[in-house]
């Protein structure tokens, strides 16, 4: 089965999504619909800055995602979306090294990776395959299809205290990088977030749509 292109959308939630992720349903519901689409969808909160949101939806091309945004049931996910979005969002479409079986996991990191030269693209990309292979593809990256000189990387981990001690990995090994070429070529920031498959005793951080 061929890698498909995932959509990645960061919003800037309501409370009222804050409080209840399956709010976006609905939403789901109509995109589950489309052709090309390979549900389930996967939406959560940032542990971290609960303000800032996740959507993760899998297509078979970039061609039958852009399908549905001109589909004329468009306008209406729009109205849809209206309790959960703040007003701010970004879109990214990416192909990952592997399936994102991240998403499997109970908690779930996202690293956004700015390449500043582009000279340095494939030695950032020879790094992040070693360290993908070096998990299992439990941890997966890939270009923007939008911009090829940022790179978004997933990982998917048993807990919140292991994906911390993998980030503090990642930082060492970027910083290193960074002292031996004697350039700064990357800037990296970071997300978290819990997976569907797994709930708090008193709040669902991460809903996973069917």
């Amino acid at each position: 089965m061929s890698i498909p292109t995932t959509e990645i959308v960061i919003f800037d939630t309501t409370e009222e999504v804050r409080n209840d992720c399956s709010i976006l349903s609905p939403a789901f519901e109509i995109v589950s619909k489309s052709d090309g689409i390979q549900m389930p969808a996967y939406v959560g909160t940032q542990i971290e800055n609960p303000a800032r949101g996740y959507v993760f939806m899998n297509w078979d091309s970039l061609a039958h995602h852009q399908a549905m945004l001109e589909s004329p049931s468009y306008a209406t996910l729009l109205e849809v979306l209206k309790p959960a979005y703040g007003g701010w969002s970004k879109m990214y479409h990416v192909i990952f090294n592997a399936h994102t079986i991240a998403f499997q996991q109970p908690v779930t990191e996202v690293l956004l990776l700015a390449i500043e030269n582009p000279d340095h693209r494939t030695e950032v990309f020879d790094i992040l395959t070693k360290i993908s292979d070096s998990t299992e593809k439990m941890l997966v990256f890939g270009p923007t299809l939008e911009n090829e000189n940022v790179i978004i990387v997933v990982g998917g981990w048993e807990s919140v205290e292991v994906c911390v001690e993998i980030i503090a990995i990642l930082n060492v090994l970027i910083l290193l990088i960074a002292r031996l070429t004697g350039r700064r070529s990357l800037i990296l920031s970071r997300k978290l977030r819990l997976n569907g498959c797994t709930l708090l005793l008193t709040r669902t951080i991460y809903f996973t749509a069917p």
